[in-house]
């Protein structure tokens, strides 16, 4: 639970978060966003209602500004679209060291921290979870890589070039992936290769 005090000063932020609540009740990414919130709820062990979630990581948590603002501007781009990320981003600074440079990411994308970190990747799926220090991006290639559902990536690693990171897979701490990972796999190392497979009594299977 939080304390008393946090939740007094995330009280006070409620008129600075209203706004960002109605652009986000207005946004084509609305579902998303969604996601987004019962995901972190999930992991952070929170049981608000949408709007006093929403408020609560605004205040507490600047990579879900950074999140949240690139919802309101992506895919669309439209005029409205550009204002809802202005409103937005005007009102709650966002983590200045964290890029989200993907257009195509699925509901319950999970920032750990997100201190230098850049994510460029064609693709993101559904309930994945990047951490801090993290480069996802292009190598020499045309394409960045593509990471599936439930994809983990833990800090410092590097996910580089055309490749896919296939569902429940993970990157360990400073792994430097540059091959497709299976299904479920642990790499680490540079460069990254096999660890062992996930099972269920795995913590990382669950989070």
């Amino acid at each position: 639970m939080p304390s008393a005090g946090k939740r007094l000063f995330a009280l006070i932020n409620y008129p600075r978060t209203f706004p960002v609540y109605l652009c986000t009740m207005c946004s084509r990414q609305k579902h998303l966003i969604k996601a987004d919130v019962a995901r972190w709820n999930e992991i952070n062990g929170i049981t608000f209602s949408l709007f006093k979630s929403l408020n609560w990581y605004m205040t507490y948590k600047k990579e879900f500004r950074n999140l949240i603002q690139h919802r309101l501007k992506n895919p669309s781009r439209t005029a409205l679209s550009w204002i809802h990320f202005a409103i937005a981003r005007i009102l709650w600074k966002p983590l200045e060291t964290l890029y989200i440079n993907t257009e195509d990411i699925g509901g319950g994308l999970y920032i750990q921290h997100g201190f230098s970190t850049i994510i460029s990747a064609k693709k993101i799926g559904e309930n994945c979870r990047i951490y801090q220090q993290v480069t996802i991006g292009y190598r020499r290639d045309a394409s960045p890589p593509v990471l599936e559902d439930n994809v983990s990536v833990t800090c410092g690693a590097k996910v580089l070039g055309d490749i896919t990171m296939h569902s429940g897979s993970l990157a360990a701490a400073g792994a430097v992936v540059l091959k497709d990972v299976p299904e479920n796999a642990i790499v680490g190392g540079v460069p990254a290769k096999i660890i062992r497979y996930k099972d269920e009594d795995d913590i990382w299977f669950q989070g």
